[in-house]
């Protein structure tokens, strides 16, 4: 499928999709002679890592700060 209809399935703008290209985030992915970029169906997304941003409110909350970033990271990997 064109990479402009995958990056839609996917949720994501097409820029961002494109950025994935040429950054080689999407190994199956290939740009045809007349530069349509084609992604396989069922192409698996290469992630090196995940960045999380958790905060509390006071310093009472802080062991908190562990759990908030595994939720973020679990919903991440999820979706």
């Amino acid at each position: 499928m064109k990479l402009s209809t995958w990056a839609k399935e996917k949720g994501i703008q097409y820029r961002t999709a494109w950025i994935m290209y040429r950054d080689g985030l999407l190994p199956q992915a290939y740009k045809l002679p007349t530069g349509t970029i084609i992604i396989p169906e069922d192409t698996p997304i290469k992630q090196e890592y995940v960045v999380t941003y958790a905060r509390v409110s006071s310093s009472e909350n802080k062991e908190n700060l562990e759990s908030q970033s595994n939720r973020l990271i679990s919903y991440h990997l999820n979706n």
